[in-house]
């Protein structure tokens, strides 16, 4: 009889066997009927990913830099694996084919996922805007700080600082990379070049070269490049300029301090004039904060550390175990009137600055993350400290920008 064919024991096994199968192949493929809000994204960039690597092994790190929750993190990182797996792509601690870093920012259209694969010395880079994301509607509520970039400036040559003196029609930009201080000129609503200068070194510059243009208050300006100093004045009550470098292995100013730089490095030494007391860390950058109970000194140490300097001692800052190593202040109308802007941690493709304000010894986020482009090389306080010079590097189009950056209170 039919019922007892359909009800026999080898029936019942093949029917199992489909049903189980149907019920697994619906579980690890994502579908309408069974999706998480990233399932879909996820499953995107990881095609791009396997693109780039092929099948193997592979390190991945998850880096949120955008207004996303925190728990949205791990589960986005858990479809990734999942979706590089059913790509026979598989994640390891460590001693893999390829190193993956996927940075999860954000800019003014929406979200933009940025996965960065690293072999060898080759770095290939993905990209994925997030559809139905927007920045203003990704946050629950309004930052107190609104970062603005204005352009001031762009060049092939790296960029190594950029400072704008004088006021109203007397207006000069100064700008200094590896072999030139360039001086322009206001007119027309454009910087027009006036003077060239070349920098002249006995000795080569290490290969991740930093800058720093102070103005002073006897003469125009002072520049400083490892085991470099050039000063520059200006003739009677014109702007022409004459300027003279030498070597000198001279501290270079930092706030109220001086800090001793070392020549064949990107970094300062921890040997800082006339000095605090305790010995510091070799640093990368500093911001010094004026507060009630006294001025307070942030330095960014070579090991990724933050710390807060504060009457004879320094801790490490809370709060800033993901900023990156180029920090600055800049004073507001906002919140303290002082916030320190800074970078975002390990060094993405698509880079970000945020506001943050500090309490205690306690980093608080003030700002939404301003997105650039590319990656940030430099951030210095702008001469007029109400501002931070922000370099960045675009190497698709093998160029380099500096923006003034500027805060607003949000409310």
């Amino acid at each position: 009889m039919r019922a007892r064919e359909y009800n026999s024991p080898q029936r019942m096994t093949s029917f199992n066997r489909l049903l189980a199968w149907s019920i697994a192949l619906l579980l690890s493929t994502p579908s309408a009927l069974a999706l998480n809000t990233w399932d879909v994204s996820s499953a995107d960039l990881a095609r791009q990913i396997v693109a780039l690597t092929g099948p193997g092994t592979i390190t991945l790190v998850v880096m949120n830099r955008s207004s996303l929750a925190s728990d949205d993190v791990p589960i986005i990182r858990r479809a990734l694996e999942r979706e590089l797996r059913n790509a026979g792509v598989m994640v390891r601690a460590k001693d893999a084919d390829s190193d993956v870093r996927v940075t999860l920012s954000q800019n003014l259209q929406g979200w933009l996922w940025v996965a960065e694969v690293q072999e060898g010395s080759e770095t290939r880079v993905a990209m994925l805007p997030v559809p139905g994301a927007t920045a203003s509607g990704a946050a629950s509520s309004e930052p107190p700080i609104t970062l603005r970039a204005d352009l001031l400036y762009a060049q092939d040559d790296p960029i190594l600082d950029v400072a704008v003196l004088g006021t109203g029609t007397e207006q000069h930009m100064i700008v200094l990379d590896p072999a030139h201080i360039k001086a322009y000129i206001a007119a027309g609503g454009n910087w027009q070049l006036v003077q060239g200068y070349d920098i002249p070194h006995s000795q080569p510059f290490p290969r991740d070269l930093r800058g720093r243009i102070v103005p002073s208050t006897d003469h125009l300006f002072d520049a400083y490049l490892p085991g470099i100093a050039c000063n520059a004045t200006k003739t009677g009550d014109s702007w022409t300029m004459t300027v003279a470098c030498s070597d000198s292995d001279d501290p270079w100013p930092i706030g109220s301090q001086k800090a001793f730089y070392n020549s064949t490095r990107n970094f300062f030494t921890g040997v800082v004039v006339p000095g605090f007391g305790p010995k510091l860390p070799p640093f990368y950058s500093t911001a010094e904060l004026v507060r009630i109970s006294g001025t307070a000194f942030l330095f960014a140490d070579v090991n990724g550390a933050v710390h807060l300097l504060e009457g004879g001692s320094h801790k490490v800052l809370t709060g800033a175990h993901d900023w990156g190593s180029d920090i600055a202040v800049v004073r507001s109308e906002c919140g303290s009137g002082m916030q320190v802007v800074a970078s975002a941690a390990g060094a993405p493709v698509a880079d970000s600055l945020r506001a943050y304000e500090i309490s205690g010894h306690e980093a608080v986020t003030a700002s939404a993350p301003l997105n650039f482009d590319g990656a940030i090389t430099a951030i210095w306080t702008g001469s007029d400290k109400t501002s931070a010079t922000v370099v960045v590097r675009k190497p698709q189009e093998s160029r380099y920008e500096a923006y003034s950056v500027s805060l607003a209170c949000s409310h």
